[in-house]
């Protein structure tokens, strides 16, 4: 009668809040964050903690744990449907390093500050002390939790982002050998704790053991982040390098024209064409406007940029204009600039191969990027071209489609979509049609959150 008493202690006011716990600050981490999380976590922690609890009085140790494990794998695909299977793998693994490291977490402070010996002593005569421990540390698990899912930008939640898109084979080499490292903890701490099993081999070996994994973690997480930063410059080594090759192609040709020009001034001095010359040097300003403007702006890459399709523009025969925030503070934002740059080069770029089929007095860009009264950061771009119906509002943004010939690939607007998601911004398309034209006006505005909430 006592074995049952304590059974159902040890699983409603122990097991179950424990998993809870654990799988909720795990999964806190997902972004978005799975809808009716709690209700989901309800059942999932009153089904796991009754059946292993049953089963550990049938089955032995090893078979228990490999058990234990399985279940929970099993409950997470059957409540988490919605959730990729690469995120539940991941979000798992974590669940079972967190768990076990609150567990030696726990283990310690009953080991040295109430003195327990062996596991049986601390879930029977220690059992109202081990709860004085484990509701305060689940408390503060609870409170941090909660702090995740309220915040959008949380560094943990990045972090677990790169796991997700990093390579299936770099994600298995870091969880292992931090899994490992854990599970050889948590060995060394059973066998602590267990004086008949108590082995002065055993024991060396795991500490070794724990060092030289520990040792490996390490090599693997500084790889790791070299080879993050490696792509990262990858990254924006694609944003920047075809627009700056477009950039220096036309600074070329308009120093390959530069004798003619002068050639033509020199003639019209002669001939005392003074009007005509006026005209001429003006026209030649417009097309050879300097790129100082670069250094003195608060913000060069964006600068850089503007610069880069202005250059592009003209070699177009596109009136273009681009509007820069006068003081952008890359530390106030959470948004990177090489996004921002994603985002307004796509929708620049489609606005040039739009207009670009017009006439060149019909030629119109514009692009600005400025930050509004609620401290958002605004994108806009707008162009002369033809009218987008509401039917398309909703294809173009799919990856693949073009209305451009072959010689696009229809990924820039898909890319834009995805950027302005993973910021949790908003994306509006204004198309107006000209009933006395075939042409209209249309605009892309997007919004995004300046900083995190």
């Amino acid at each position: 009668m006592n074995d049952i008493i304590n059974f159902i202690k040890l699983d409603i006011f122990g097991s179950q809040p424990q998993i809870f716990v654990y799988w909720l600050f795990c999964l806190s981490f997902l972004d978005p964050v799975p809808p009716k999380l709690m209700k989901r976590l309800f059942f999932i922690a009153v089904i796991h903690s009754v059946y292993t609890d049953l089963m550990i009085l049938v089955l032995p140790s090893y078979v228990h744990i490999i058990n234990s494990l399985l279940i929970g794998l099993f409950l997470l695909f059957v409540f988490f449907r919605d959730v990729s299977t690469k995120k539940k793998l991941i979000v798992y693994l974590f669940i079972m390093i967190f768990a076990i490291a609150m567990d030696l977490l726990l283990t310690g402070i009953m080991v040295y500050g109430y003195g327990v010996d062996t596991r049986e002593e601390m879930v029977t005569s220690k059992y109202f002390e081990l709860l004085s421990v484990l509701y305060p540390l689940l408390s503060v698990i609870f409170m941090a939790s909660w702090i995740i899912r309220r915040r959008k930008q949380f560094p943990g939640k990045k972090i677990f982002a790169i796991f997700v898109e990093l390579e299936r084979s770099t994600i298995t080499a870091v969880l292992a050998l931090i899994l490992l490292q854990f599970f050889l903890l948590g060995t060394l701490q059973i066998v602590q704790i267990m004086p008949e099993r108590y082995d002065v081999p055993l024991n060396s070996t795991l500490i070794y053991a724990t060092i030289v994994i520990s040792l490996l973690s390490l090599v693997t997480i500084i790889r790791l982040l070299v080879r993050t930063r490696e792509q990262a410059v990858r990254m924006t080594q694609e944003v920047y390098v075809e627009e700056i090759n477009d950039m220096f192609t036309s600074i070329r040709g308009q120093r390959h024209d530069f004798l003619n020009h002068v050639q033509v001034i020199h003639t019209m001095v002669h001939m005392g064409k003074t009007e005509q010359l006026k005209s001429y040097v003006n026209d030649l300003v417009k097309e050879t406007r300097s790129v100082s403007d670069i250094v003195h702006h608060s913000s060069p890459a964006l600068a850089a940029f503007a610069q880069a399709k202005t250059t592009v523009a003209i070699g177009k025969g596109i009136a273009f204009t681009c509007e820069l925030p006068d003081n952008w503070n890359m530390h106030e934002t959470t948004v990177k600039v090489i996004d921002i740059i994603k985002i307004i080069g796509n929708l620049v770029d489609n606005a040039f191969d739009e207009t670009e089929i017009l006439p060149q007095d019909q030629r119109q860009v514009h692009a600005s990027i400025r930050i509004d009264e609620q401290k958002r950061i605004e994108l806009l771009v707008s162009n002369r071209g033809r009218h987008i119906s509401d039917n398309d509002k909703d294809r173009i943004f799919a990856p693949g489609y073009t209305s451009k010939g072959k010689d696009h690939t229809g990924l820039g607007l898909a890319i834009v979509q995805e950027r302005v998601k993973h910021y949790k911004g908003s994306l509006e398309i204004l198309s107006k049609e000209n009933e006395l034209q075939p042409l209209g006006t249309t605009q892309f505005r997007i919004t995004l959150p300046k900083t995190s909430v």
